[in-house]
């Protein structure tokens, strides 16, 4: 056995890089067809899509939410008008967001619109869709194959309002024609809860319906589905857009989408003032309960004020004129300060008072600034004890009375502007455009989707050609399969019509029935008594333990059939033939290096044409001069015979077990140079015959009397005898047929040669489809044969 090592044909890792688009555009062009079919395919259907789908409309109102003005027109009564504002706070668009939303704001909506119940007809899938265009508003179509329940086109139906128990909300209800206007509702269990005529208030069983419009056969069918309340709002809710556009603008758009432009033009105008009524009716209670507020306020503020100035003047005619020093003054107007805070204070606190309890975090945060307050009005008021006592008492008196002015008039000014602006209050919402009719779909976008399908569908194309030719297409390009395993290719051979029609003849012809020999039945090996001039040469005796082994081994015997001559001789300029031509110049190069002139033919599968390919390289090679063993090692199915018209009986397998010689195994084939040895019988165990010295020694022998032997091999990838004979030859040529193997099945038979320690020299691609453009060389091919050709022969086939 061989110890050299396989050459290296591992997967390769550099410069894939280089060849990345190459192969992508290899790969769309040889598959162009599915390519192109994908994305025309998606593109039609994104045309059909965007051409059927129902157009969407969107319909948008803005409105506008104004920030309360908490100023006040007078610098000193700033904190007393801040303190008299409606406490309702600033409006904030997140929170006005969530307000629309509200179901106080949609119920309206929902309720005006009829937006708590739906109806729709009975129709029948696909068919049902397609009938009605062919009627006409207010004639009904007649019935179809008697299916009377079914809508078919030009029915009229409307309901006008219907209230359900709550057991049979969210049902879907049947409401039955009978004709002339008349009508039943019928419940899912079938049973009829009323009856009712088109135009008249139909009630029974805790319904109440109106149908104001009903035109349709006698028997057909439309379903009425009565939503909850909070289903109804929560469904509309979810089918409205509510956004701010732009950040801290304040305006606010109201959208609403549906198929009917009018309809969700009215749904959005009536949302927008629903959402107004609500805040201006919000801003009206407001108004209301501060001037109740204020109203109770008056009376008491109004004595202490009186008090304060009756104190006051009390004083001055006591004292008489009273002129403040610097000091005094300065004690006035801070006080004045701190009791305005305080003053404004209390005020709050009264007016919170009216909503929480003393406990609540608001009523404590404005004690705890009055606290506050207090304290550093002592200490204001401790910086001027040493001013006298009556000039204390003037000043104090003068603060009390101006600061209960200042009250009161501020309780006066805003109890005129609450009773003032009540009446025309609209809050701080106000609408700046209502929604219009829209003119023109928001959905779908036909250019974009017909544009997107065209690209998707490219998308789609490529990856299905990609995903096809990594999985499911089979390697057909040789320089591929050179980069991927460092594999040189010998040669690409091109699909032949000729040996295609050859194949077919002679599967047509009927079986030759076995020789003479085997006309017994079952022939025994080991029981013919057979010259054995090469045998002995070789030392091969017939008492050998192989042959001992085999002396009890029933074998079959190998089938004649009708003679299929080579391609090569009756057909010389063929061009698969040329391109065998080019394989066996580049083979002599290949076997310079060899340790042996032994040749093994392999394959990773059955038909991939590798005995072809053997019979025709083995004629070309004797046919440059040189002496040829041809050699049928396929003991399972061997079919070299029917190329060379021999019979495959007293072949390989009788002379390895020594039932025959050599003389009588190799046979003429009528080509120069070229002898044949069959595969002979068909034993039950090849892999031990093939594996035994006998078959290494007659290799051997075989190389001293023949310039080349060439041994074809069953398939690497079926049976272990191909991985046996290629351990022994000094040169291992892989065919692989094009389209036929994927790249794991080319690195398997690799990886099984590599084990068996053989020499690969080189691979053929086998049985290459003709391209257009003459890619792959098979225009070289045709050159070739047209140059060659006799010129006679030519014209007379023109």
């Amino acid at each position: 056995m061989s110890t050299y090592e396989m050459l290296e044909h591992s997967p390769a890792q550099a410069k894939d890089e280089e060849f990345v688009l190459r192969d992508l555009v290899r790969m769309i062009t040889d598959q162009i067809w599915w390519v192109l079919g994908i994305a025309l395919g998606i593109l039609l259907a994104a045309v059909l899509y965007a051409k059927l789908s129902t157009p969407i409309y969107s319909a948008d109102a803005l409105v506008q939410v104004d920030t309360p003005n908490t100023s006040s027109t007078s610098n000193n009564q700033g904190s007393l008008s801040a303190a008299l504002t409606p406490s309702g706070g600033s409006l904030h668009a997140d929170s006005e967001i969530e307000i629309i939303k509200s179901r106080t704001v949609i119920e309206p909506v929902v309720d005006q619109f009829n937006l708590n119940f739906s109806t729709e007809s009975n129709v029948m899938p696909f068919i049902g869709r397609i009938t009605p265009l062919f009627a006409r508003r207010g004639h009904p179509l007649p019935a179809v194959l008697g299916l009377d329940t079914y809508a078919w086109g030009g029915e009229e139906f409307k309901v006008d309002s219907i209230t359900v128990p709550a057991m049979l909300q969210d049902q879907r209800l049947t409401l039955r024609a009978l004709g002339q206007g008349r009508y039943a509702l019928l419940d899912a269990q079938n049973h009829e809860l009323l009856q009712g005529l088109a135009g008249n208030m139909a009630k029974g069983n805790g319904i109440t319906l109106l149908v104001s419009q009903l035109v349709a056969r006698p028997g057909t069918e439309f379903f009425v589905t009565r939503a909850s309340q909070l289903e109804a709002v929560q469904a509309f809710g979810s089918g409205m857009q509510v956004a701010e556009k732009g950040k801290d603008t304040g305006i606010i758009q109201i959208s609403y989408s549906g198929s009917q432009p009018l309809y969700i033009t009215q749904v959005a105008n009536a949302l927008a003032a629903s959402y107004l009524k609500q805040r201006t009716e919000r801003a009206q209670e407001e108004a209301n309960r501060m001037l109740t507020f204020l109203n109770n306020e008056l009376p008491r503020v109004r004595d202490e004020l009186h008090a304060s100035e009756t104190a006051l003047a009390q004083y001055q005619t006591a004292a008489g004129s009273f002129q403040p020093t610097q000091e005094a003054q300065t004690y006035l107007s801070g006080g004045l300060d701190y009791e305005r805070q305080i003053a404004a204070l209390r005020m709050q606190r009264v007016q919170l008072l009216q909503r929480f309890t003393d406990g609540a975090d608001e009523v404590r945060a404005v004690d705890a600034q009055l606290a506050a307050l207090n304290v550093e009005k002592s200490r204001f008021d401790n910086q001027f004890k040493t001013l006298p006592g009556s000039e204390r008492q003037a000043v104090s008196l003068q603060r009390e009375a101006k600061v209960n002015s200042e009250i009161y008039v501020a309780l006066l000014n805003k109890t005129q502007e609450l009773s003032i602006s009540r009446a025309g209050t609209v809050g701080n919402v106000h609408i700046v455009d209502m929604a219009l009719v829209p003119s023109q779909p928001v959905k779908p976008k036909a250019a974009l989707i017909i544009a997107a399908g065209g690209l998707l569908g490219v998308i789609a194309g490529v990856v299905f050609a990609f995903v096809r030719r990594s999985f499911f297409a089979g390697v057909d390009d040789p320089e591929l399969v050179e980069r991927r395993f460092n594999l040189p290719i010998f040669g690409a051979i091109p699909f032949s019509a000729e040996q295609a029609r050859l194949d077919r003849v002679r599967l047509d012809r009927p079986m030759a029935l076995p020789s003479s020999s085997a006309k017994g039945g079952m022939k025994r090996l080991g029981t013919q008594s057979v010259g054995d001039s090469m045998g002995t040469t070789l030392g091969l005796s017939t008492k050998t333990p192989v042959a001992m082994a085999l002396q009890n081994a029933t074998v079959l015997p190998a089938a004649n059939t009708g003679k299929q001559p080579l391609l090569s001789t009756t057909h010389p300029f063929d061009t698969s033939i040329e391109g065998l031509r080019g394989l066996r110049a580049t083979l002599q190069f290949a076997l310079v290096d060899a340790p042996n002139r032994v040749i093994a033919i392999t394959s990773p599968a059955p038909s991939d044409g590798k005995s072809f390919l053997a019979a025709n390289l083995a004629a070309l090679l004797a046919e440059s001069g040189k002496r040829v063993l041809l050699i049928d090692a396929d003991l399972r199915r061997g079919r070299l015979a029917h190329y060379m018209g021999k019979s495959s009986n007293g072949g390989l397998t009788e002379l390895l077990t020594g039932q025959t010689d050599f003389e009588m195994a190799a046979r003429e084939t009528g080509v120069n140079g070229l002898h044949f040895i069959g595969s002979g019988a068909h034993p039950p165990n090849p892999s031990e015959i093939l594996t035994s010295s006998r078959f290494a020694t007659l290799l051997q022998a075989f190389e001293k009397q023949f310039d080349l032997v060439i041994v074809d091999t069953p398939p690497l990838l079926a049976v272990p005898d191909a991985a046996v004979i290629a351990s022994l030859a000094g040169s291992t040529v892989l065919v692989m047929r094009s389209g036929a193997h994927s790249e794991k099945n080319i690195a398997d038979a690799l990886k099984k040669l590599k084990r068996a320690r053989a020499r690969v020299v080189g691979g053929v691609l086998n049985a290459m489809p003709a391209k257009s453009g003459g890619r792959k060389g098979t225009y070289d091919y045709a050159y070739a044969y047209t140059y060659s050709s006799d010129p006679a022969a030519v014209d007379v086939k023109h």
